[in-house]
């Protein structure tokens, strides 16, 4: 299985920021615990993120995080009717993983997404996507841990049994 891991920012990195003396922006830095969590999900799949931090804040954490592939960028666009919804980023989310297949850059054949503000409405997603999906919702005070990325790991390897076997 090669899966594409949605992952929020804020609520799940919890990134301290410290004053950056190179400009007049905060610099994010996340903790070496988190750096090595991220890095064990980029070896089970490609990382997009899935936030609505501003891209000199994102990649601020990319320089930190030095990982193989450069994560990709899910741009949070809301549309008419996006303010309904239980999970604020799913109608933004759904259409870029419509644009990515539909434009043939959708190679993964499962969706993991991690973010602390998943609602109801996602679920019902999920069941109805094409591809299995994971979801998984840190608390925001504790954000991404260990367990998360353990379960990551086992719905891998769950989906890649053959179960015909």
């Amino acid at each position: 299985m090669k899966p594409i891991i949605l992952l929020d920012i804020n609520g799940v990195l919890n990134p301290k920021l410290e004053p950056d003396e190179r400009s007049d922006g905060q610099n994010p830095q996340l903790s070496d615990l988190k750096i090595a969590l991220v890095r064990r999900l980029a070896n089970k799949g490609r990382i997009a993120w899935v936030s609505t931090s501003p891209d000199d804040f994102v990649d601020h954490l990319e320089a930190q995080l030095q990982l193989e592939v450069n994560p990709l960028r899910v741009a949070i666009a809301p549309e008419p009717g996006d303010e309904d919804q239980q999970t604020p980023k799913l109608g933004s989310v759904a259409r870029w993983l419509n644009k990515m297949e539909a434009e043939g850059d959708g190679d993964w054949d499962a969706i993991v997404w991690i973010d602390d503000e998943l609602g109801p409405d996602v679920h019902d997603w999920a069941h109805q996507y094409a591809h299995p999906v994971l979801l998984e919702k840190p608390h925001p005070d504790e954000g991404l841990t260990d367990a998360h990325v353990v379960a990551v790991q086992v719905f891998i390897k769950g989906e890649d049994r053959d179960p015909a076997a």
